[in-house]
């Protein structure tokens, strides 16, 4: 069976991104140099490089949480996961980052945050073509949060690096902190299967 092609037929408002953004990961670095193994929301399996990242703290623990099914704060003392900072200089990035201005470009809004990931995945690969270099999109995880995903690969560089070497895919990065999500996060967090508070407030007003 083909893939599904995403609805979209205009081409998003194109924005830069010039400030910092979070992740947490396990790696020794935050970012893919490589095919991610593993499809996600904006990526096939196999596909090229794609970074996942949150504009808050809150945002990337939050995907966490969502990711790993925690559901108690016993669970959460049990994590203990680098969260990073990453500071970006980027351009041409496809601007979802309501859904509001989804519908404008086109896009369906509850695909940015539904469980089936393909006609994100599918608009993803329009974006790659028609050369964007990201999308800006609401959290699925924790409603009122933003993320940024960049598309293509990207290699970690010291977080005092001089700024000849902040070019083209290079990314300054730093680990933050090392531990947990904040217990006063776990209620937030939209659980797999239920409904997403800002499309419902959306799509009432």
């Amino acid at each position: 069976m083909a893939p599904r092609r995403a609805a979209c037929t205009r081409s998003p408002a194109s924005v830069s991104f010039v400030d910092v953004a979070f992740r947490w990961s396990d790696y020794d670095t935050p970012l893919w140099a490589r095919p991610n193994s593993s499809a996600h929301r904006w990526n096939r399996r196999r596909e090229d490089a794609t970074q996942y990242l949150s504009l808050s703290v809150e945002g990337a623990w939050a995907e966490l949480i969502r990711a790993e099914g925690v559901t108690e704060v016993a669970g959460l003392q049990l994590v203990r996961m680098p969260m990073w900072t990453l500071s970006l200089n980027e351009t041409r990035i496809a601007d979802y980052s309501t859904f509001e201005r989804a519908e404008d470009a086109g896009f369906p809004p509850d695909a940015l945050v539904a469980e089936d990931h393909e006609r994100c995945r599918a608009e993803a690969t329009r974006l790659r073509d028609e050369g964007f270099r990201g999308v800006l999109a609401p959290s699925a995880a924790l409603p009122g949060a933003v993320n940024l995903t960049l598309f293509g690969r990207r290699l970690a560089v010291e977080w005092d690096c001089p700024p000849h070497r902040r070019l083209g895919s290079f990314v300054p990065v730093q680990r933050i902190a090392v531990g947990h999500p904040p217990e006063e996060l776990l209620p937030r967090v939209r659980r797999h299967g239920e409904p997403h508070a800002g499309l419902v407030v959306s799509r009432s007003g």
